[in-house]
């Protein structure tokens, strides 16, 4: 059987940075909640606050360290199969890869001109800000899956209430925001990608206004899409605020230079439909709690106590959206991704996807089983008080007794 040594790299390296990205996207958000806990105790003197950031700092341990095992193979992939993509573009931002600016092209060569205009590249505050919300999110859901599992057990009940609490707080305001934050994405993405938010949109002819279609199945031969249910002229209104508004369509552009249409598609969609479900449940639950019956809601806390996977799955929804609707180009308009690839034969990147895979494997199990563990556990412990801490006027005094404290721990 014949492979495709490019297409072969290209899984390879999507697997491993869609591994990868769901660590990143929980620590991110995660390192921000184990801070306002901690800025709470502080403020406050409440010993669960600092109990609950002990708990949560275990987690974000061991997520960290699986999320730096599996970082450290993107660089070796970079310099092995992606070897014609210089160093400059490597350290250059992913969103400079989709809206590339500040530079010169020399004989096929990127040079930087502008690094301030390389770094805040037109695409930039737009991804920085949805992805650090996806972010928050997604360790929202988490912790708001956990607090909901312990109310439901009648276990640790005033830790499970405080992290139902925070979470639907900060999910009732971000969730959203990021359909805001989204939208704006877009509109950039359409003056800047258009072919991209076509195979986003299934819109093939950009003679006509866009429909919105909420299903279909893009058949990419015959150029139309399949058992399609839509809102007639609702992609238009949506992108160009005007039904009657035109903006290009996959037509616009040779085959080749349009992105494989159907996981964009419905990776969109995907991200779409669940950014909708936690907009409802950040809501639903705002309103629970206005009304006092957010802890005793038993479907409420039954359902979302399921629900940690939903940031999880949207942002690698979005990812795919964002990395497969740039194809065929990996620096866009510069650099095909066909003309990156290394010289390798495609039986060594097949063996070694295999193994990524199985290793992979591994250790997502393992790290998941012991995150479990912990959750099911629970925060433990006594806090430190704030006595700990030696102060100014009788140093000694109160190191010594700290230190007593401790030895009676």
């Amino acid at each position: 059987m014949d492979f495709d040594a490019a297409l072969l790299a290209r899984l390879q390296f999507a697997f491993t940075i869609s591994f990868h990205i769901i660590f990143p996207s929980f620590t991110i958000g995660l390192a921000a909640y184990i801070a306002t806990l901690l800025a709470m105790w502080l403020r406050t003197g409440v010993e669960r606050y600092q109990l609950l950031a002990r708990f949560w700092t275990k987690i974000f341990a061991v997520s960290f360290g699986m999320g730096v095992v599996s970082g450290i193979v993107l660089s070796y992939q970079f310099g092995t199969n992606w070897s014609r993509f210089s160093a400059f573009w490597i350290l250059s931002a992913n969103s400079w890869m989709q809206t590339p600016t500040g530079h010169e092209v020399r004989d096929g060569i990127a040079y930087p001109v502008d690094w301030l205009r390389i770094i805040f590249n037109p695409s930039f505050p737009y991804r920085l800000a949805h992805m650090l919300t996806a972010a928050y999110l997604t360790t929202a859901f988490v912790v708001l899956a956990v607090g909901a599992r312990y109310l439901m057990a009648g276990r640790h009940q005033e830790d499970g209430r405080t992290m139902v609490r925070m979470a639907v707080g900060m999910i009732a305001v971000l969730a959203p925001l990021q359909l805001f934050i989204g939208d704006q994405h877009g509109l950039n993405t359409l003056a800047h990608q258009p072919i991209k938010v076509a195979a986003m949109e299934g819109h093939w002819d950009g003679d006509k206004p866009g429909d919105l279609y909420l299903f279909g199945w893009p058949d990419e031969k015959n150029e139309t899409n399949r058992f399609a249910i839509s809102i007639p002229r609702g992609s238009s209104l949506i992108l160009r605020h005007d039904p009657n508004g035109l903006f290009p369509g996959l037509k616009s552009v040779p085959p080749a230079d349009r992105p494989p249409v159907v996981p964009v598609f419905f990776a969109f969609r995907g991200m779409v439909g669940i950014g909708s479900l936690m907009i409802l449940i950040g809501l639903t639950g705002a309103f629970l709690w206005w009304r006092g019956k957010l802890f005793e809601t038993r479907w409420y806390l039954q359902l979302i106590q399921y629900g940690w996977w939903l940031g999880f799955v949207a942002v690698l929804c979005g990812w795919i959206t964002t990395e497969t609707g740039r194809q065929p180009w990996i620096a866009y308009g510069i650099l095909r991704t066909a003309d990156a690839i290394s010289p390798v034969s495609a039986a060594s990147v097949l063996t070694t996807l295999i193994l990524f895979v199985v290793v992979y494997a591994i250790i997502f199990a393992m790290g998941i089983y012991y995150i479990n563990r912990l959750i099911v556990r629970g925060p433990q412990g006594h806090a430190i008080g704030h006595s700990a801490a030696p102060t100014p006027g009788r140093p000694l005094a109160s190191a010594h007794a700290a230190a007593s404290e401790a030895m009676k721990r």
